[in-house]
């Protein structure tokens, strides 16, 4: 590659150079001599490993321990930024994935008013390429993924920049190893595998995880653009429900839960709570939750107080819902909420 090839690009055609310079690359199964081999004898691109003084730059490593080699800068490295791969903590050998900082060099111009923007051109660029939408979208990161064998592709905001990242599918290298996944939304047939067994501790634990989805759904789904709808409900009584949603077309979360349920010992509890109460339902509005902080913490306090209300247990307590996007709805899961997901065709209570 020549640095004079680039000069007048725009950044769509300088990022789908990159990408068809990548995607026909097969890096067998990601060991290390493997993927050296293929980015030098294909692409000119040397590896080093990284010594104490000569770290790759922050934002293209992150803070993840794993990142052990770096690509050289051009024309023994990518031309749209700064690259990096990523091994398995227990073996140095195995290879997770190569990732390359698109706003080192490829985002730096006048086509693009921020990294959001830059993130959906990249995304919709990468469709394009592959021929199709994302399997799964995730956060924290407002990450796209594309699942595929043997080498899966995300394009991803980290810290401020867009990421490309090619993927050891084999490895599960897309669910970012100690990054985990606060909320994801999949495809039908592209639901995750079950989560390792965290389970919740308390009420209190409870609304802390459930804070922690809810800020980063709200904050970055509207960047795709989109919109989600989360419901908690009783297992056992799915008519027992609360439900969160919000749009990229308004800055606000709206929840709802049944006004109408036999048996419950206080039904006007959640009038004293703040809630306006409709012909079939409560309901509460949090203005401002997909822009700032508070206004989501309280949300999920409001959450957790209607379920307690509804009086579901904790251990009875499953999560459901979708996130909407232009290019459809995904299977909404909070992986980390530490309650189980309920199954997709029983999750919407009927009537709802």
């Amino acid at each position: 590659m020549m640095t004079d090839e680039y000069r007048g690009w725009d950044s769509e055609t300088r990022f789908q150079r990159l990408l068809d310079e990548l995607l026909p690359l097969d890096m067998g199964t990601w060991r290390l001599p493997e993927v050296r081999a293929v980015l030098d004898d294909t692409l000119g691109w040397q590896v080093r490993p990284v010594t104490p003084g000569g770290s790759p730059p922050d934002l293209a490593r992150g803070s993840r321990p794993e990142v052990a080699w770096e690509l050289g800068w051009h024309p023994k490295g990518p031309r749209q930024g700064v690259g990096v791969l990523t091994v398995a903590a227990e073996d140095p050998e195995q290879v997770l994935g190569l990732e390359i900082n698109l706003s080192y060099g490829i985002a730096y111009d006048d086509d693009h008013a921020h990294e959001c923007h830059f993130a959906q051109t990249a995304r919709a660029v990468t469709a394009y390429a592959l021929g199709g939408p994302p399997t799964r979208l995730a956060g924290p990161g407002r990450r796209a993924v594309w699942h595929r064998p043997g080498t899966s592709v995300a394009v991803m905001v980290d810290e401020g920049c867009v990421v490309l990242q090619l993927l050891c599918t084999d490895q599960g290298a897309e669910f970012r190893p100690g990054r985990p996944d606060l909320w994801r939304g999949s495809a039908g047939a592209d639901l995750s595998a079950p989560e390792p067994s965290k389970p919740v501790r308390g009420w209190g634990d409870a609304q802390a995880r459930l804070s922690s989805a809810l800020q980063s759904l709200c904050a970055e789904v509207q960047d795709f653009p989109g919109g989600f709808t989360l419901l908690l409900s009783s297992a056992g009584a799915p008519s027992r429900f609360v439900r969160a949603a919000a749009s990229h077309e308004a800055d606000v979360l709206r929840l709802e839960t049944p006004a109408d349920v036999p048996g419950l010992p206080d039904p006007e509890r959640l009038g004293r709570l703040g809630w306006h109460r409709g012909d079939t339902l409560w309901r509460r509005m949090v203005p401002g939750a997909l822009t700032r902080k508070d206004p989501v913490l309280g949300a999920a306090g409001d959450l957790v107080e209607a379920v307690r209300t509804l009086e579901v247990d904790l251990f009875d307590l499953v999560h459901s819902g979708e996130v909407s996007v232009p290019t459809g709805a995904r299977h909404l899961e909070l992986p980390q909420l530490g309650v189980p997901r309920a199954a997709p065709d029983e999750a919407e209570p009927t009537g709802a």
